[in-house]
């Protein structure tokens, strides 16, 4: 791996449900790649909601001859509030942690804010994409140095209710639907949002008008190149998500979707993630008929998990690609 590499870990999904799913049929609507809009691509990889056990259709993941990665069938937007349950990690990620992860957490979010810091002048207009209950704008505010205008996109009521009552601006709604002022932030931030729609190209577009010239958004996804990916790539892999990402990346394909929203991709690192480890041990153990046994081993958020999982992927950083991309991308100045 190539040097200037920084750790991070994200935050993976948190909840190993164990009720029974739906027996109704999920709503479904076709999927196509993300970079080229074709639908001719090799079947990848297949599964259910290991995670949320909202539903027991096996969903597809498909590659394009383009390289891009998706679902089809995937989700229709019917479907949103079922395959995002109340109890979703994002909704009120803080309360999920225990002590020792909140503090390593938090440690880890701090790094992510200096790589944001360069690019923020006093008082800078800041927007967090999916901000969930906004633990990340949190951060900005604690340790960012500078006086900020701060700023979140969130379709959850509950987590927009959060974020609000944190004392952030949230624009309610899916950012397909959001209007947001042309030309108007510093810096766009995207964890672990841009698999989650369904056109990621209308998406960067969008966000790419919202930039001032010369600004810059964060993208940060799984990453389909790591060594967990190819090893439990035909079923289990914990980046998939399932079915709750609708396209996945590599460090090829993410900077292409950039260009091709017309925006200039500046770095790409590898981050940390030893969640998605723990999930794809997890979602084996599921798919054995273990589904409780499987939310007591293999908490994404245990401890005990995190500290080996973290070495194997600090180690991986060293070597290879880790489980998660970060791609730092900016609007031409005019």
């Amino acid at each position: 791996m190539a040097g200037g590499v920084t750790s991070a870990v994200s935050a993976a999904p948190g909840g190993c449900g164990v009720a029974s799913a739906p027996t109704d049929p999920l709503p479904t609507e076709a999927g196509a790649c993300a970079l080229c809009g074709g639908r001719a691509g090799a079947r990848l990889a297949a599964g259910p909601d290991f995670e949320y056990d909202t539903t027991r259709t096996e969903l597809t993941l498909w590659r394009c001859p383009c390289g891009g990665v998706y679902l089809d069938p995937r989700p229709a937007p019917a479907a949103l509030a079922r395959i995002y349950p109340a109890n979703y990690y994002a909704y009120d990620f803080v309360e999920k942690l225990g002590g020792f992860v909140m503090r390593f957490k938090t440690m880890v979010e701090r790094a992510k804010v200096r790589a944001y810091r360069a690019c923020l002048a006093p008082g800078g207009r800041v927007l967090d994409v999916g901000c969930g209950d906004g633990h990340v704008l949190a951060q900005l505010r604690r340790h960012a140095g500078v006086p900020l205008r701060l700023e979140g996109v969130e379709f959850s009521p509950v987590a927009a209710d959060a974020a609000e009552r944190a004392g952030f601006v949230v624009h309610r709604g899916r950012i397909e639907d959001v209007e947001l002022p042309v030309r108007a932030y510093d810096l766009v931030i995207m964890n672990q949002l841009i698999e989650h729609v369904v056109e990621p190209l209308t998406v960067l577009r969008k966000v790419g008008r919202a930039l001032r010239p010369g600004g810059q958004v964060f993208v940060e996804t799984p990453n389909l190149d790591s060594l967990d990916a190819r090893l439990f790539r035909r079923r289990y892999w914990g980046g998939y998500h399932l079915p709750r990402h609708f396209h996945l990346f590599d460090r090829r394909t993410l900077p292409a979707l950039a260009r091709k929203a017309g925006l200039e991709p500046v770095s790409l690192r590898a981050l940390v993630c030893p969640q998605f480890w723990i999930l794809s041990l997890h979602n084996w153990l599921c798919d054995l008929g273990r589904r409780r046994l499987a939310g007591r081993l293999f908490n994404p958020l245990s401890p005990v998990l995190l500290a080996p999982f973290t070495l194997v992927e600090l180690v991986q950083q060293r070597i290879w690609w880790t489980s998660n991309l970060q791609m730092a991308a900016r609007q031409a100045i005019a």
